[in-house]
């Protein structure tokens, strides 16, 4: 048996690392356990092929929280999402600069139009970050907490809230027909809403989505998600936390007065009377806990939580640049000429299916840095959307093949000189991703942004502020309040539950 006397956090992604350095901070002993061979989880940056790194799967280091890197004294460098190339085979190519300008073919109304959202956003994020960067409200909270909450909504004006809250229960797909007249731009701009999600454009609430990720960014970390853990790493360790990797958590043990300890494969056991999981509910409760010492309600709660993965990730090393036919040189591109193909995208998926055209939300993250891929080659991470977790059939090398042969065939009627430029593929199904990461349902937000799995409900109304009704044992990753986004706020927030 080992001794820790403090608390073990679970887990050594981004929340995890944000979690053990604020409690070390706060004069907390905290032992940083991790499965892999390395901290950073979804966003540690991996050699995927000899000389070729890709930096994480997180495409948006946008959303990361000020006042958590501030907590930590950490000052990255921020700048500019990048511009994301729509390409179309109908028409000359878009252009949109989310932290600026729409160039290209782009009409006089549709230019009007992205004005009058991005001022729009601008004028919700005040009330949406009251929200998104405290601990969620509950029924249980004061009066005048949950009072605060509406207020701030209210001093938007009359005309302001009525438009949000027109457009939070609104299908993406119907809003964007309504802001914007050319097709084009509205597939383009639909895809954050529906990224690794178990919907698609004409699904609802997925306006919302939208507009709390637009409330969240705040520039782009320099490096993306990869350079982020390169900062958070070393400030664990400076603050104190005992990192431990290639370590298996076997079982929590749990007695009449809650958590006991973490027992590891091989029998080792932490004896500790505070566990913090950055792990998804499902991997926490059914694997972890599981009966006697589970309650029926968290039971039944991490068993319906929505963990339907339906995105693959592509790794492609390349010789050259990644080019559109018109000759740009891509940093970000998306595919999806319309929004009903996106839809239909969505469609196999729902039916699990391999879609015959999937539409791809691509990144070239050696144009910010180089130092990923030799000089003068690229390297592009693809998430492919959508790519069902349950297939038909089952899962098999030739259907990863599948994967990526359609992948790899969208991406070429965009960017046609990408098969004589490739030098290696990577191709991750949701069932890879759930190995190799631990992400149930191969999900990459730990679960569904929906109405009923945000806020106090996410992951389920028992244990939806951080608490569990088991004793010690607190929740922290991203299936837990603000979301599974590259943010650091589960883990900050968890954490701050417990100095």
């Amino acid at each position: 048996m080992s001794r820790t006397g403090g608390v073990v956090v679970l887990g050594g992604g981004v929340n995890g690392l944000v979690a053990a350095t604020l409690l070390a901070k706060a004069g907390r002993a905290v032992t940083l356990v991790e499965q892999r061979s390395h901290v950073g989880g979804l966003s540690a940056s991996e050699e995927f092929h000899p000389g070729y790194r890709a930096p994480g799967l997180h495409h948006d280091a946008s959303m990361v929280r000020p006042w958590i890197l501030a907590k930590l004294g950490l000052t990255p460098t921020r700048r500019p999402r990048p511009e994301i190339v729509l390409p179309s085979r109908e028409g000359p190519e878009l252009r949109v600069q989310p932290d600026g300008d729409l160039s290209g073919a782009v009409t006089d109304a549709d230019r009007a139009a992205w004005s009058r959202f991005r001022a729009f956003s601008a004028a919700i994020r005040p009330a949406l970050l009251r929200l998104l960067d405290r601990p969620p409200p509950s029924a249980h909270d004061g009066l005048w907490s949950l009072a605060k909450t509406g207020l701030t909504v209210r001093r938007l004006g009359a005309d302001t809230m009525v438009e949000l809250l027109r457009i939070m229960p609104m299908a993406i797909a119907d809003w964007l027909r309504d802001t914007f007249a050319t097709e084009r731009l509205r597939a383009g701009l639909c895809l954050p809403a529906v990224e690794a999600a178990f919907t698609g454009p004409w699904s609802a609430h997925t306006a919302a989505i939208l507009f709390l990720r637009e409330a969240l960014s705040c520039g782009e970390v320099q490096g993306g998600a990869a350079g982020l853990v390169g900062l958070l790493e070393p400030a664990a360790r400076a603050a104190g936390v005992t990192v431990r990797t290639s370590s298996t958590v076997e079982r929590l043990l749990v007695g009449n007065d809650g958590v006991t300890g973490v027992r590891l494969v091989g029998g080792e056991v932490l004896d500790t009377r505070q566990v913090l999981s950055t792990l998804d509910p499902k991997r926490t409760f059914l694997d972890l806990v599981g009966p006697p010492w589970l309650p029926l309600a968290v039971d039944h709660e991490a068993r319906v939580y929505r963990m339907r993965g339906t995105t693959a990730v592509v790794r492609l090393a390349l010789s050259k640049p990644l080019t559109t036919a018109a000759g740009t040189i891509v940093e970000a591109l998306r595919t999806g000429e319309t929004l009903d193909a996106v839809e239909r995208a969505f469609d196999a998926a729902k039916y699990r299916r391999i879609a015959e055209v999937p539409v791809l939300d691509v990144r070239v993250p050696s144009i910010a840095d180089p130092s990923l891929c030799p000089s003068g080659h690229a390297v592009a991470t693809l998430l492919v959307h959508a790519v069902p977790y349950t297939l038909d059939g089952g899962w098999s090398d030739a259907a990863r093949e599948r994967v990526r042969d359609v992948t790899l065939a969208a991406l070429a009627r965009v960017c046609p000189a990408v098969a004589e430029d490739l030098v290696a593929v990577e191709c991750l199904t949701p069932v890879d991703l759930e190995a190799r990461y631990g992400l149930s349902g191969g999900h990459l937000h730990h679960g569904e942004h929906a109405p009923d799995q945000l806020l106090s409900l996410r992951p389920g109304i028992s244990v939806g502020r951080y608490a569990t009704p088991i004793a010690g044992l607190t929740l922290g990753g991203g299936s837990t309040h603000p979301g599974g986004w590259l943010t650091g706020a589960p883990g900050a927030l968890a954490a701050l539950s417990l100095v």
